[in-house]
């Protein structure tokens, strides 16, 4: 089972007044362990007053470069969030997964293509990772890249976006989209909605017959330009996206008689060669609760980070019996197809249900 490192942070600066940048130090011994594709991302963890909290952040440096970095933007009441912003020091350590997720680009210096690049407002963070190691490591390759946020002095990464295009003039477009804040011309002026990203590319990307895209950003976002881009004929296979903040689906199982007796399921998780068991109720009769969350309940850690189907932490291998999985946005058609499913989603439909963390 992946497990997590002690890494020390070396480097703190806030890229805007909610946001801030970290860098951890990785010693020589784990950087092949701590080794990334651009656009993937960490589970990362802290103890703090007696609790664990336990996030998951993209990786905005580039693949080789040391340490690693990682972008936060500061929600309200995130817990992580507001504990790295206002509490977490350099020289603190954190506790840290390796690099994970299937959202990165293949990078290949023989590389010649058209990529195209939609952020919405944190979700530039694995974006510009990809940017700037395609634009180093891809010299015959360009980048056009649509980056939207409420306002400027929201926007994070702001300077290293201006220097990339600064040292690739020729190979950058970047596209700035601010929704409250005046502009001076109406293309500049909105939400990366479906209507905005057909504007958008009639304008700018006209002729361009674009190889891959890259899509980061909340739900909403990533629908419309997922299906602007269809219409405009770019095939969906091409798009890629990453999710952030999916909401942890509710109510999806049947409303229960208080007296109504809970049929339940025997589970058992194999991790690192031990077998630990434990009990819940079945589906629909276990309402909002979930494999990772009942383990806990029993005592038993399992491994997670976003708990929204995103970050594909708690990916793991269902040896016997049959689960329902409230949402899905980590794993791929065929890992489904051979059986992995994502732990913080699942939910048993069969009396006993087998889980083996240690399949890969």
């Amino acid at each position: 089972m992946r497990q997590y490192y002690p890494l020390t942070v070396s480097r703190k600066r806030f890229e805007t007044q909610d946001s801030v940048r970290l860098a951890l130090d990785v010693p020589e011994a784990l950087r092949e362990t701590f080794a990334f594709l651009p656009g993937q991302h960490l589970p990362v963890q802290a103890r703090r007053d007696g609790n664990t909290l336990r996030r998951t952040y993209s990786v905005c440096s580039v693949p080789g470069d040391w340490p690693l970095e990682i972008g936060i933007r500061v929600q309200p009441g995130g817990a992580f969030s507001s504990y790295a912003a206002k509490a977490l020091s350099v020289g603190d350590r954190l506790e840290v997964m390796p690099p994970v997720g299937r959202f990165h680009a293949a990078v290949d210096a023989a590389n010649e293509k058209d990529y195209l690049a939609f952020a919405a407002g944190s979700g530039i963070t694995p974006i510009i990772s990809i940017l700037r190691t395609v634009l180093e490591q891809e010299p015959h390759s360009r980048v056009a890249l649509f980056y939207g946020n409420r306002k400027q002095a929201t926007t994070m990464f702001i300077d290293d976006l201006y220097a990339l295009k600064n040292r690739y003039p020729e190979r950058l477009q970047v596209h700035f989209v601010f929704s409250r804040e005046e502009q001076e011309f109406p293309v500049a002026a909105g939400r990366l909605d479906r209507g905005k990203v057909g504007e958008l590319y009639e304008r700018f990307c006209a002729g361009l017959d674009p190889d891959e895209v890259f899509v980061c950003g909340p739900d909403s976002m990533i629908d419309d330009v997922t299906a602007a881009l269809v219409d405009l004929g770019i095939p969906a296979g091409n798009v890629h996206a990453e999710r952030y903040g999916a909401a942890k689906r509710r109510g999806a199982g049947a409303a229960e008689s208080p007296a109504e007796e809970k049929a339940t399921a025997a589970i058992t998780v194999i991790l690192d060669g031990h077998e630990k068991s434990f009990e819940m109720p079945m589906y629909p009769a276990n309402g909002d609760s979930n494999i990772v969350d009942a383990a806990a309940d029993h005592g038993i850690e399992l491994p997670y980070s976003c708990k929204g189907g995103v970050c594909a932490t708690c990916r793991t291998h269902l040896r016997k019996g049959e689960v329902r999985m409230a949402s899905n946005y980590a794993l791929e058609p065929w890992e489904v197809e051979a059986g992995f499913v994502l732990a913080c989603q699942s939910m048993p439909v069969s009396d006993a249900v087998v889980l083996d963390y240690d399949k890969t």
